[in-house]
């Protein structure tokens, strides 16, 4: 295979690797906006196969980013560019022209887009949680200090007032 030739076979196979993360962080990007609305919703089973699928999702994409990196290695090699700042895809695509520049660049973009969005929607989506467990934890502290606070319906309470018997409404003394 001639030089140029495995030049362009490397930057096919990153570009193959590089699409595949996109449609994988794009179909996060999605998981992300549904779990957004089953939190509004508070349906918690649609919520535990939605956090399987994203689990699922994330996987598969830090499996795909390794294989990135390894392209990306070959391809810096190749091209005899030293060190891991060099395995960035501007700087990837500075070696290369036209089209296969072009499509390094966009790829990029649409990555930084995409992944910006999902870090948003997560933060949402992490506030939404705290949110909903202070009002958890708010109502369970109220509901804790009400019970523990009044002794009246309380057993040691009945201890106050030694005619009362099971069925007694009014003391006999009056």
């Amino acid at each position: 295979m001639s030089r140029m030739n495995q030049k362009f076979e490397l930057h096919k196979s990153l570009m193959e690797t590089l699409d595949e993360i996109v449609k994988h962080y794009r179909s996060l990007l999605t998981v992300v906006r549904k779990e957004k609305e089953i939190l509004v919703a508070a349906e918690l089973d649609q919520l535990n196969e939605n956090n399987k699928t994203k689990e699922e999702l994330i996987l598969k994409i830090k499996s795909l980013d390794n294989k990135r990196l390894i392209i990306a290695q070959q391809l810096a090699s190749f091209l005899s560019v030293e060190g891991e700042d060099n395995l960035r895809l501007h700087v990837l695509a500075e070696h290369f022209e036209g089209k296969e520049a072009e499509k390094m660049m966009n790829v990029k973009s649409v990555l930084e887009l995409i992944i910006k969005r999902v870090v948003e929607l997560n933060q949402f989506n992490e506030e939404l949680v705290k949110s909903a467990l202070n009002n958890i934890t708010g109502a369970m502290d109220n509901i804790k200090n009400t019970l523990s606070d009044e002794t009246t319906y309380k057993k040691k309470s009945i201890g106050k007032y030694k005619t009362a018997r099971a069925g007694s409404l009014v003391s006999k003394e009056a």
